[in-house]
């Protein structure tokens, strides 16, 4: 008895190992557990099982069974055609969550295979930058199927084995074990930042539509330490490391638009700030050219703060990013001036928050045809001009609101001493001596405490208020409408009397 048990064991392993040895089934496209599919202009999204049979098949028929919301959706059956199959169908975007069961049929059996759960259908953005575009906080608790991210953000780090495990997942703005707001160079799985993850509520919430965001910030980095660097392997960089994370994730053509948020560290030297231009210019190629369906770039204009050396061109680097703004059609500039909660580099997190808050409305104009009956944009200046010799208009471009004055540290500040002059764009500028500030509609009205000539005005201090240490946090203009710091402006010329 004992050698019959000991011969039937031998025999059923001899088949196993026959059957295992004269076929292999190797998926070559499939969908994965928390996936999300981008979705195209159809509201729709293909979903594709494929894959081929090494060895002798010794089955001819497959299924697919499609659950949406847990419910029976779609159901198909094929044959495999030269040791090949492959079954396609489509989502639909949407608060569902698919799952697939893909089946194989033995001795008129159906077989699980494999299976998928918790796919959904939406969009896909990308956000990037230094430590504040990708701030993590323990506030950030919200949570929500239908936020999405892939793999890991790592800031600096090489993507290792055990990152690149890491797939598919819910979004998160927070980060184990932080108490505030932080982990600038802390990996994290599916983190998206706080201002992300409130990005991504919005969207959901309002718009019904499952959101994927992958981050791939990196603390203090310049503009360089962001570009596409060929000769160097890619994943130690961080385009590299960002650009292996969407590819895997399947979104490499799906990627509908970049938020970035970075330039305090080019604000610490003349060569970096005015290499800056030219540096976007080519980073933002390679954007275009790696992700091939990136319709916008929305570029936040940085706050005054930061940088490692007490003297900085922050006043400078900002004005190099409105004129980026104004060269590209495809780039929407966003102000953080006013933004509450600055900490002389970082935000509070309701100043993440309200970045986005902020930026919310122009995606919504541009993917969800949202409409708004109030200006979604923050004030730019349009022109400046003398009125007399002791009087200087600003026109901006909508309504303007104006914050006479603001304590500090103790110290009252006025808006009034917040613009700056000089005769030639290459010389000094000196603190612009005015007597009264007045709104009207679109534009402020400086009135002089002397007769001047000045060419070129500047609004804000660079980075401290004059005379100080103490990092320049308000007073602000702001938008009538929306409260949105107006952006600074560096050196704009203003128009001369006329003889």
């Amino acid at each position: 008895m004992k050698n019959q048990s000991s011969y039937l064991l031998l025999c059923a392993f001899t088949l196993l190992s026959m059957s295992l040895f004269a076929q292999k089934i190797r998926i070559t496209e499939a969908p994965e557990d928390y996936q999300l599919y981008a979705r195209d202009s159809s509201n729709t999204a293909e979903v594709l099982i494929s894959g081929n049979i090494k060895g002798t098949p010794d089955f001819k028929e497959f299924s697919l069974k499609v659950f949406k919301d847990n419910v029976l959706y779609n159901t198909q059956k094929d044959s495999l055609v030269d040791k090949k199959f492959s079954v396609s169908t489509e989502i639909n975007s949407g608060l569902h969550e698919y799952r697939f069961e893909f089946y194989i049929k033995k001795n008129n059996v159906d077989s699980l295979y494999f299976s998928a759960d918790h796919v959904v259908c939406g969009d896909a953005y990308i956000i990037t930058g230094q430590s504040n575009s990708h701030a993590s906080s323990s506030l950030s608790t919200y949570s929500n199927p239908y936020c999405r991210s892939f793999g890991v953000k790592t800031g600096y780090e090489t993507y290792n084995d055990d990152d690149r495990k890491v797939r598919w997942g819910m979004a998160t703005g927070n980060l184990e074990g932080l108490d505030g707001v932080g982990g600038w160079f802390k990996k994290n799985p599916f983190a998206v930042g706080a201002w992300g993850m409130e990005l991504m509520r919005l969207i959901v919430e309002k718009h019904q539509v499952p959101v994927c965001i992958i981050n791939g910030g990196s603390g203090s980095s310049s503009i360089e330490k962001n570009m596409l660097y060929p000769e160097q392997p890619s994943l130690e960089t961080s385009f590299g490391r960002l650009a292996y994370r969407v590819d895997q994730a399947g979104l490499k053509d799906k990627i509908k638009a970049i938020f970035w948020h970075q330039g305090e560290s080019n604000s610490v030297s003349v060569e970096s700030y005015q290499g800056y231009a030219a540096n976007f210019d080519v980073l933002l190629n390679d954007w275009k050219r790696v992700y091939t369906s990136l319709e916008k770039v929305y570029l936040f204009q940085i706050h005054p703060g930061c940088g490692r050396n007490p003297e900085s061109y922050l006043s400078e680097m900002r004005e190099v990013q409105n004129k980026i703004d104004k060269k590209y059609e495809m780039v929407n500039i966003m102000s953080t001036l006013g933004v509450t909660g600055h900490d002389g580099c970082h935000f509070s997190y309701d100043g993440y928050l309200e970045f986005a808050k902020r930026i919310y409305p122009l995606v919504a104009r541009d993917y969800y045809n949202e409409k708004f009956d109030f200006t979604i944009t923050p004030p730019k200046l349009l022109s400046a001009n003398y009125t007399g010799s002791k009087k200087i208009i600003l026109n901006f471009d909508q309504s303007i609101l104006l914050e006479e004055k603001r304590e500090v540290n103790g110290v009252v500040h006025y808006l009034k001493d917040q613009f700056f002059a000089s005769e030639d764009s290459n010389l000094e500028q000196m603190p612009l001596e005015v007597k009264r500030v007045d709104v009207k509609d679109n534009s402020l009205i400086l009135t002089l405490k002397k007769a001047s000539n000045y060419k070129f005005i500047t609004y804000l201090p660079s980075k401290f208020y004059v005379g100080t240490r103490d990092i320049y946090n308000g007073p602000w203009l702001s938008g009538r409408e929306n409260n949105i710091g107006a952006l600074s402006f560096d050196r704009r010329p203003i128009t001369q009397l006329k003889d």
